[in-house]
């Protein structure tokens, strides 16, 4: 399966977002075989075309994926984001935690709008930072970047986000 990319850049609550691909039914069929089929070698592949432009232009940042509920990693036997970026040469802190397990892909457009806080920041994490990247697989409506957003703003000089994919309606906010 051959994967065209289509990178583009939004804003998301005045975070630059970076996305590689637009979610499509092949990107939905990759993520099902690597997420809910547990075909773990696939991880390397996500990052892998980018890795070389990640290293580059994130260099000196600290990379923070959003988490996972502790159910769904027990239940994989691995965390999605950690496996996909760990080839990657960027510090990676995992200082969020999922607070609600929500299922976003059950939930309507307007559903997943009205999620809020459900991420926190982990008890005892060091969190002064001074350039972040958030690290996500798919911003299908950006609630969880910004409820990511919200919590780390006021715990670094510069923010930014990173998905693998992104939801077609972000292509009309690209900057």
């Amino acid at each position: 399966m051959k994967l065209a990319s289509k990178k583009i850049r939004f804003r998301l609550d005045g975070v630059e977002v970076t996305s590689f691909h637009e979610y499509d039914e092949h990107i939905s069929k990759l993520l099902i075989l690597y997420k809910e089929h547990l075909d773990e070698a696939l991880a390397p592949i996500f990052f892998e075309k980018y890795k070389k432009m990640m290293n580059k232009k994130y260099k000196g940042y600290t990379c923070i994926p959003l988490p996972s509920s502790s159910e769904k990693v027990a239940q994989r036997g691995f965390h999605h984001l950690h496996r996909m970026i760990e080839s990657l040469d960027l510090k990676m802190v995992d200082i969020l935690v999922k607070t609600k397990n929500v299922k976003q892909a059950k939930l309507s457009k307007e559903e997943r709008k009205r999620i809020d806080m459900i991420f926190e920041i982990k008890e005892n994490s060091e969190c002064s930072f001074d350039k972040v990247v958030l690290i996500d697989d798919v911003c299908t409506t950006g609630a969880s970047l910004k409820a990511a957003i919200a919590l780390l703003r006021p715990h670094c000089k510069y923010l930014c986000a990173v998905t693998f994919a992104y939801h077609p309606l972000w292509k009309t906010d690209a900057v």
